[in-house]
């Protein structure tokens, strides 16, 4: 599932949240560490965005509801 999330300077990019392993808000910093699968020098890849751990929780509950709906509709007419 890709969600649009947002850089330290409030520029969109995408995210395959398949390939995260972990996410995490820092409160101080008020960012979202996110780590994924892609191996850069043999360690997991760290991305930096805006939006908070409870933020993309409720992005990827309404992207899974709206990909149940599409999944429902397109057995409905199947």
């Amino acid at each position: 599932m890709w969600l649009q999330l947002h850089d330290g300077d409030g520029f969109p990019f995408f995210v395959n949240m398949d390939n995260v392993v972990d996410f995490r808000w820092y409160e101080r910093e008020k960012y979202t560490c996110l780590l994924t699968t892609a191996p850069v020098a043999e360690k997991l890849h760290r991305l930096y965005v805006r939006e908070s751990a409870a933020e993309i929780m409720k992005l990827i509950g309404e992207q899974q509801v709206r990909t149940a709906r599409v999944t429902a509709a397109a057995v409905a007419t199947a």
